[in-house]
């Protein structure tokens, strides 16, 4: 008897220390879960730089020129774009109805010229739109969309940093929330 106490006793000691070390176990968990966000470095930030492309008149035109150190919305898209299509007419009823100190719209069709002005020419599209083709794409990657989707959309702010970006389809709730960041 007085061995099988030992060996209970030794038994309960095992388990209490199993217990210790779980517990922790958990809590270093716990602590690396809350530290490493800290230890994680901030995404560099992107800034918009120098880029030519064509207007819809055949002229080149500076995203940078275009930006007028003023926050700008910028939006990538193409007529063979489902969602690129449907969101259209929200960002061209924001560009009419806008207020003066709102951020500015810029299109960015990533498309042929033609198909692109007969899409405007459709709509009743009324804010700039540059047109390009590869460098469009190039343009879009270097701004933030690594795996270039499309629609893409991104607010820069006055100093060319960029402050929001989305890979879908533009909606009302999202206009909203960038007018909020200003």
């Amino acid at each position: 008897r007085s061995t099988q106490g030992v060996s209970s006793a030794a038994s309960d000691v095992y388990k209490r220390q199993l217990k210790i070390l779980g517990l922790l176990f958990l809590i270093s968990i716990g602590v690396i879960y809350l530290i490493l966000p800290i230890l994680e470095p901030e995404p560099e930030p992107v800034f918009i730089e120098s880029f030519v492309l064509t207007d819809l008149n055949g002229d080149q035109s500076d995203l940078i020129e275009m930006h007028q150190s003023k926050f700008l919305i910028i939006n990538f898209w193409a007529t063979w774009c489902a969602p690129c299509r449907k969101e259209m007419p929200l960002l061209n009823n924001y560009h009419l109805t806008k207020s003066e100190d709102y951020p500015n719209v810029i299109g960015i069709a990533i498309d042929e010229l033609d198909q692109v002005n007969n899409f405007v020419a459709e709509l009743g599209i009324d804010f700039p739109i540059l047109v390009g083709q590869s460098e469009a794409y190039d343009l879009m990657e270097s701004l933030g969309n690594s795996i270039l989707t499309l629609p893409y959309t991104i607010l820069v702010n006055q100093e060319g940093m960029i402050v929001w970006s989305k890979n879908t389809e533009i909606k009302t709730e999202d206009l909203e929330q960038i007018l909020s960041l200003l």
